[in-house]
């Protein structure tokens, strides 16, 4: 074995003088060079090494004693000095078994001659915990060159291991993030705007690879480098909307955000940058198809409303839709359908549902107006979204004078065929009955008046001239009546032939007569039997008296705005009582031939009157209509045209 060379006091404190400059000076505070300078010699150091928070050590080779150990090995490796002493290859029981190969490494290069300066390991220490520890080496040699002893530093540098490692991991997350992130992303050195880094994104976006763009600046990239420069300058987060361009010159909006950190001291931007190109055709084509539901929808005169399914609130509704219910749009959007729509709430949402799964889309609703009228309509309704709200629209038709009309066209078809039948009926029954009544005429004149059976003639003469009358009526129901027309001032004619029939009546009667009016082409008779029916009707109608009240007034009008009706000048004539009305069930039915709700039997339970007067007044090429409030009033209205002659000079 290789024998120790003993070293001198001169050798040692040669040796410590070397430790004292590897060792990180101590911090000194006030007066510590006094206190210091009260030590000499070994003294000295000797504090010194003990007051180092690492270890020091001095370690004879090939023998593996150790000659020295400070203090603050219990710090550094966990263990006390006294560990090292008695074992002189304690180490190898302490060295992880990870690194046990390579510390292996390094004691057979001590022992052929070699002291590695510094090297890192790992330990057990005695809770059983890893140390990562830092070891500093300085080799003395003999006079013959040979290694014979070791003075070494250590360290236990485990914290800064973990620090290190935790940013290690972070910096490898953020790597991944940096560059799998399919936005791209810049690092940006905040004072001079210059690209230090990009992700794969970035250069594929621009097509510039990453030596190119590190070589430019962010604002060589944007189109609007005033802006870029200002969000640079800004120092808090911000998203803007930009055009930047690419190395080809292809100009495309991007959405920027940036955000802040600093780094050594170094004041860092972290760009993030998104191609908007397909979201702005996007919102584009958005806004476009907004601009042409918004102007189909505010311009169409069709009636639109939207309507939410399952509240049944309606959404929205078009000017025409205003219009036509009478309520302002921000009055109808705080409405339910069920205040227009005069069908059970539980019926307005069954069809709306069948109409969200496309079951039925075309109704029939009776739908009431802010005035309180109801109107007859059609809508076609369909699913529909808007701004991702799912919703009902509700296309609706006012046919409520196109079913006037239809009904109007029905009731004419139907009272001429009924005419046409009466008509036949009445000249074959008149012409029986004019050879009974001649025979019963010629049997009277071979009767004594004496004669019991001359009453019995009379009656019988009688009543075949009731028949004759109503064969009378029958024919004038049929188009065997054609009017004889004459021209007649309305308000006398109207005058002479009420105070006629009111004769003795309870019931008075009041008139409403402008100035000036325009005068008719009329059937006299005809047209005072119309007004008899009336008349009768307003009586029995009245059992207790009351007064009736008929007005007539001058009409200019449009086409297709009384049904059945041509555009000119009429004179609508209104008659108004104060009965006892007529049941809506019967209202549409006051029109057919031998309708009645009277008791059967003597003149009331005829049935011909206002089937008689329709067909008169429209013969007269004019239109009759009836409106019945039960238990208030029934109003009659006859439009008849005005004297075609008389109005070449008269402007209506």
């Amino acid at each position: 074995m290789m024998k120790m060379k003993i070293m001198t006091k001169a050798q040692r404190m040669a040796d410590l003088e070397y430790m004292k400059k590897k060792v990180p000076a101590l911090e000194k505070n006030p007066g510590e060079e006094d206190f210091a300078g009260s030590f000499s010699g070994e003294e000295k150091y000797r504090r010194l090494l003990e007051n180092l928070s690492d270890m020091v050590f001095l370690l004879r080779i090939p023998e593996g004693d150790y000659e020295y150990i400070s203090p603050s090995v219990v710090e550094v490796f966990g263990y006390s000095a006294s560990d090292f002493y008695r074992n002189p290859f304690f180490m190898k029981d302490i060295i992880h078994p990870d690194y046990f190969d390579y510390c292996n490494e390094k004691w057979e290069e001590l022992l052929e001659g070699i002291a590695g300066r510094s090297y890192e390991y790992k330990i057990i220490d005695p809770k059983g915990k890893e140390r990562w520890i830092h070891q500093s080496n300085k080799g003395i040699f003999d006079p013959e060159d040979r290694l014979i002893a070791l003075v070494g530093l250590c360290r236990d540098i485990t914290g800064s291991r973990h620090t290190e490692t935790t940013l290690k991991e972070s910096e490898r997350k953020y790597r991944r993030v940096f560059e799998v992130t399919g936005d791209a992303v810049f690092l940006v050195e905040k004072k001079t705007g210059s690209i230090l880094d990009a992700n794969a994104a970035a250069t594929g976006l621009y097509g510039y690879t990453l030596v190119e763009m590190t070589k430019r600046r962010l604002i060589d990239l944007s189109t609007e480098p005033d802006r870029t420069v200002l969000m640079l300058r800004a120092g808090d987060t911000q998203i803007q909307q930009q055009d930047h361009k690419k190395k080809d010159g292809t100009i495309f909006p991007v959405e920027a955000k940036v955000s802040y950190f600093t780094q050594k001291h170094r004041k860092m931007a972290v760009v993030t940058v998104r191609d908007i190109s397909e979201r702005k055709r996007s919102e584009k084509a958005i806004r476009e198809s907004e601009a042409r539901y918004r102007s189909f929808f505010e311009e169409n005169v069709a009636i639109l409303l939207m309507i939410n399914p399952d509240t049944g609130r309606i959404v929205d509704a078009n000017p025409a839709a205003c219009h036509f219910y009478g309520y302002s749009r921000e009055i109808l959007k705080l409405k339910m359908i069920d205040d227009i729509n005069i069908l059970s709430r539980e019926q307005i949402l069954r069809d709306m549902e069948r109409a969200r799964n496309r079951e039925c889309q075309h109704f029939y609703f009776l739908n009431r107006l802010a005035s309180g009228e109801v109107r007859d309509v059609e809508a076609y309704i369909g699913p529909t979204e808007m701004a991702g709200q799912h919703l009902l629209y509700f296309l609706v038709h006012d046919i409520t004078d196109r079913k006037r009309m239809e009904e109007e066209l029905v009731k004419a078809q139907k009272l001429e065929s009924v005419g046409i039948l009466a008509g036949g009926i009445a000249h074959d029954f008149n012409n029986i009955l004019a050879a009974i009544l001649g025979n019963v005429s010629l049997a009277k004149l071979y009767l004594s008046p004496d004669d019991p059976a001359y009453d019995k003639m009379t009656q019988a003469e009688k009543s075949c001239l009731q028949a004759r009358e109503l064969t009378g009526r029958l024919i004038t129901f049929s188009k065997g009546g054609e009017p004889l027309r004459k021209k007649v001032a309305v308000a006398p004619f109207l005058k002479d032939a009420v105070s006629f029939f009111l004769s003795g009546s309870n019931v008075r009667c009041e008139f409403d007569f402008p100035d000036f009016l325009w005068p008719l082409e009329i059937d006299v008779g005809q047209m005072q039997q119309v007004v008899r029916h009336l008349i009768v009707n307003a009586q029995e109608a009245m059992p207790d008296g009351g007064t009736i009240r008929i007005s007539a007034e001058n009409v200019s009008l449009k086409a297709d705005e009384v049904p059945s009706l041509k555009e000119g000048p009429y004179v609508r004539i209104c008659i108004k009582d104060q009965g006892v009305g007529i049941p809506r069930e019967y209202q549409t039915r006051v029109f057919d031939p031998y309708f009645t709700t009277k008791p059967m039997g003597g003149t009331k339970g005829a049935g011909l009157g206002l089937a008689i007067c329709y067909s008169t007044i429209k013969k007269h090429e004019g239109f009759l209509s009836l409106v019945s409030q039960p238990g208030v009033e029934t109003t009659i209205n006859i439009y008849l045209p005005a004297s075609s002659d008389d109005m070449k000079s008269v402007k209506p």
